[in-house]
């Protein structure tokens, strides 16, 4: 811990570093979600790519492919409403003149962006393994 006193340049700098990164936040969380909404509707064609080719009769027979198959499919469409929740604007009331308030609802926000991007990122992880589990399973006759 500093000594009180003046604050230092390199303090200074720190400060508003971190000043940007909350003012920011935001925008990182949104920006986030926009791009697992678009990594999932590209795997979404991978899925229904190796689904649908010329010897997929027999591999949709398959329990491995049914089971990753279809979890794929309801884990990547969690991952995009979660992904949808994290940018869809809320309706937030707060007093303008009251700033612990405003602060307290800022909070709000980014915790619920912060989460709904988390549950997210989790489903598109798990759907994206469970997507290499279909490959697998089609390429490897499991």
């Amino acid at each position: 811990m500093r000594p009180i006193g003046p604050e230092t340049a390199t303090d200074r700098a720190r400060r508003e570093w971190f000043d940007e990164q909350e003012t920011k936040n935001l925008d990182r969380l949104e920006d986030g979600a926009k791009t697992i909404t678009q990594l999932v509707t590209s795997l979404y064609g991978v899925l229904f790519a190796v689904l649908a080719f010329d010897g997929a009769r027999i591999y949709l027979q398959r329990l491995s492919v049914q089971v990753f198959g279809t979890a794929s499919l309801l884990l990547f469409f969690a991952a995009l409403l979660a992904a949808l929740a994290t940018v869809y604007p809320q309706r937030m009331t707060y007093q303008q003149d009251n700033l612990s308030q405003m602060e307290s609802v800022y909070k709000a926000i980014v915790r619920h962006k912060s989460n709904m991007l988390s549950v997210a990122l989790i489903a598109f992880l798990i759907g994206t393994l469970c997507l290499g589990g279909v490959i697998i399973s089609v390429l490897w006759n499991i």
